[in-house]
Protein backbone atom coordinates (compact mmCIF):
# COMPACT_ATOMS: atom_id res chain seq x y z
CA UNK A 1 0.00 0.00 0.00
CA UNK A 2 1.38 3.39 -0.73
CA UNK A 3 1.61 5.68 2.08
CA UNK A 4 2.96 8.83 0.56
CA UNK A 5 1.00 11.77 0.83
CA UNK A 6 2.27 14.08 -2.89
CA UNK A 7 0.65 17.52 -2.44
CA UNK A 8 1.29 19.96 -5.22
CA UNK A 9 3.71 17.12 -6.34
CA UNK A 10 5.45 17.64 -3.00
CA UNK A 11 5.95 14.04 -1.45
CA UNK A 12 5.02 15.10 2.61
CA UNK A 13 5.78 11.73 3.65
CA UNK A 14 9.30 12.59 4.87
CA UNK A 15 8.09 14.98 7.35
CA UNK A 16 4.72 12.89 8.44
CA UNK A 17 7.41 9.65 8.93
CA UNK A 18 9.39 12.07 11.79
CA UNK A 19 6.65 12.59 14.40
CA UNK A 20 6.92 11.29 17.55
CA UNK A 21 4.17 10.26 19.79
CA UNK A 22 4.31 12.40 22.94
CA UNK A 23 1.08 11.83 25.62
CA UNK A 24 -1.51 11.86 23.37
CA UNK A 25 -0.43 13.51 20.08
CA UNK A 26 2.18 12.69 17.73
CA UNK A 27 4.46 16.05 17.32
CA UNK A 28 7.83 16.50 15.33
CA UNK A 29 10.71 16.35 17.37
CA UNK A 30 12.64 19.96 15.86
CA UNK A 31 11.11 23.03 14.43
CA UNK A 32 8.68 21.67 12.43
CA UNK A 33 8.19 26.07 10.30
CA UNK A 34 11.89 25.28 9.39
CA UNK A 35 11.21 22.10 8.19
CA UNK A 36 8.04 22.55 6.04
CA UNK A 37 9.43 25.63 4.69
CA UNK A 38 12.58 23.71 3.53
CA UNK A 39 10.93 20.61 2.53
CA UNK A 40 8.71 23.05 0.45
CA UNK A 41 11.69 25.03 -0.64
CA UNK A 42 10.06 27.92 0.56
CA UNK A 43 13.03 29.03 2.53
CA UNK A 44 13.01 32.77 0.67
CA UNK A 45 9.20 33.20 -0.06
CA UNK A 46 7.93 36.08 1.01
CA UNK A 47 4.41 35.11 1.45
CA UNK A 48 6.07 31.52 3.29
CA UNK A 49 5.70 32.48 7.09
CA UNK A 50 2.31 33.80 6.44
CA UNK A 51 1.23 30.73 4.76
CA UNK A 52 2.50 28.69 8.33
CA UNK A 53 0.67 30.95 10.35
CA UNK A 54 -2.26 30.81 8.78
CA UNK A 55 -2.20 26.78 9.07
CA UNK A 56 -1.38 27.20 12.75
CA UNK A 57 -4.51 29.44 13.10
CA UNK A 58 -6.77 26.91 11.20
CA UNK A 59 -5.64 24.16 13.01
CA UNK A 60 -6.00 25.86 16.59
CA UNK A 61 -9.72 25.58 15.49
CA UNK A 62 -9.90 21.67 15.85
CA UNK A 63 -6.98 19.71 17.89
CA UNK A 64 -3.87 22.48 16.68
CA UNK A 65 -1.42 18.93 16.39
CA UNK A 66 1.78 19.55 14.42
CA UNK A 67 0.24 16.47 11.39
CA UNK A 68 -3.17 18.97 11.03
CA UNK A 69 -0.15 21.62 10.57
CA UNK A 70 1.53 19.73 7.98
CA UNK A 71 -1.61 18.85 6.35
CA UNK A 72 -2.81 22.71 5.71
CA UNK A 73 0.59 23.73 5.00
CA UNK A 74 0.61 21.40 2.35
CA UNK A 75 -2.80 22.87 1.25
CA UNK A 76 -1.04 26.29 1.69
CA UNK A 77 1.43 25.85 -0.51
CA UNK A 78 -0.45 24.60 -3.46
CA UNK A 79 -1.81 28.34 -3.62
CA UNK A 80 1.62 29.71 -3.27
CA UNK A 81 2.94 27.87 -6.34
CA UNK A 82 -0.56 28.97 -8.25
CA UNK A 83 -0.27 32.68 -7.16
CA UNK A 84 3.62 32.46 -8.35
CA UNK A 85 2.40 30.55 -11.85
CA UNK A 86 -0.44 33.28 -12.01
CA UNK A 87 1.48 36.53 -12.05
Amino acid sequence: MDKSLIVGGIDWQPILDQLVREQYLLTYPGDLKVALLQHAGLNHHPHAEAAYQLAIEISRLTTCCDPEIIYWFSRLVLLLDSAQTDS
